[in-house]
């Protein structure tokens, strides 16, 4: 029996409204089905690094050990940061309906300078997380093969805040993501895709 199919009449491109705006966040609403107004938080887009590099003679990635608040102390991140700094550069960006892609590649390579010192190499696009339905935040995530590494050149805000660089092995990674010590949760589902697209998820922790 041939499946019938409901057309929907949700809005996949609405008109939004601003309610609230904060200094990262704002409130937005539209009207998702006529005569409902739906509401979401939403912020810049975010850019995260995976950056290839060597360690012991193998592939490893570069993480840096950050302190962090909504851990509780110290977490394993992928480099990272914002596509734009502010709302109104945001806002004013997607109001041109240009694509994002280029924009959050530019960050990725500027983000990449500034918190771990890599410049150059070979810079791909591995996909877009999105947060959900409600929260309107964008993680574009980013592979990087063959930099070279230098200074960093951190921003005054992110002084502090990472207290190392580290070079995780596959085996090292795999350990910090099976006990949780990665917990942004979507660089930890890209970080399990990196290991299983290089063939690394048959490896166990050492006890």
């Amino acid at each position: 029996m041939e499946e019938v199919i409901k057309k929907s009449t949700l809005a996949l491109n609405p008109k939004f409204d601003v309610v609230y705006k904060g200094k990262m966040f704002e409130i937005i609403t539209w009207e998702g089905k006529p005569g409902v107004i739906f509401e979401a938080a939403a912020r810049s887009p975010g850019v995260r690094l995976l950056i290839e590099c060597e360690k012991e003679g193998q592939k490893a990635l570069l993480l840096t050990k950050e302190i962090r608040r909504e851990a509780g102390g110290f977490d394993y991140r992928l480099p990272g940061g914002k596509v734009f700094d502010r709302l109104e550069e945001y806002n004013q960006f997607r109001l041109s309906n240009a694509d994002m892609l280029p924009a959050a590649e530019a960050a990725a390579v500027k983000e990449g300078k500034e918190e771990v010192g890599v410049r150059g190499g070979d810079l791909s696009f591995l996909g877009v997380a999105k947060a959900g339905a409600s929260v309107e935040w964008d993680l574009y995530y980013f592979l990087l093969k063959h930099g070279e590494f230098g200074e960093q050149e951190m921003e005054d805000s992110e002084q502090g805040d990472i207290a190392g660089l580290v070079r995780l092995t596959p085996r090292e990674l795999f350990a910090k993501l099976s006990v949780g010590e990665i917990q942004e949760g979507r660089s930890a589902e890209m970080l399990w895709r990196w290991l299983a697209k290089n063939d690394f998820l048959t490896l166990k922790t050492d006890k």
